[in-house]
């Protein structure tokens, strides 16, 4: 790759990091439906034109954002992991970072709650990826588990695929994020022996 590719390579990276930092605040100030491709270009500080040149329409810049909270998210995990001793408490605060605080940050803000419903329609992949990054922090802190902690044939994959969307339905069912974090600490429990 010569250097003059590459240069402008990191230039539109640059350009799609800088739009998607923009649009975070935007979006998360009024979220999704009242955002337009003008308020993103403007928080952006660009011209509507030169936004259409970094993303074709506002589903690929929410997608940008979704994808965005959730490295978010993965490197405050990855980052909080190496203070905390027990397998068992890693485990916990995985779930707390990744299911508990969303819970929150959603029941908090009806434009957080807009965002995450509209997720699902207008950013399906990036949702899909933001699962998967969750399930490889779950599977992370599940390794660390002794032999025999999980129940027979179940992977540490597994286990987290099965943990997560367990919380996912158990999410619904929550009035509160402290009846949220004890009903995943009893789902823990009854997967996980100690």
């Amino acid at each position: 790759m010569n250097q003059e590719h590459r240069h402008e390579t990191s230039s539109a990276e640059e350009k799609k990091k800088r739009v998607v930092t923009a649009a975070k605040g935007v979006f998360l100030k009024y979220g999704y439906r009242r955002v337009t491709m003008n308020d993103i270009a403007a928080a952006a500080k660009m011209s509507r034109p030169a936004l259409y040149l970094v993303f074709s329409k506002k589903e690929d810049v929410f997608g940008g954002v979704v994808r965005e909270l959730a490295r978010e998210i993965s490197a405050e995990v990855n980052h909080g992991l190496a203070s905390i001793k027990s397998p068992l408490d890693k485990l916990k605060f995985v779930c707390e970072t990744w299911m508990v605080r969303t819970f929150d940050w959603i029941s908090q803000s009806a434009e957080a709650k807009e965002i995450y419903e509209g997720s699902h329609e207008f950013a399906p992949e990036a949702v899909a990826e933001s699962v998967l990054s969750s399930e490889r922090d779950l599977t992370t802190a599940i390794e660390l588990f002794p032999k025999g902690a999980l129940p027979k044939g179940i992977s540490a994959s597994q286990a987290a695929h099965l943990l997560a969307a367990a919380i996912a339905g158990v999410k619904k069912t929550c009035q509160t994020s402290a009846e949220l974090r004890e009903k995943i600490h009893a789902l823990i429990a009854m997967m996980v022996r100690t």
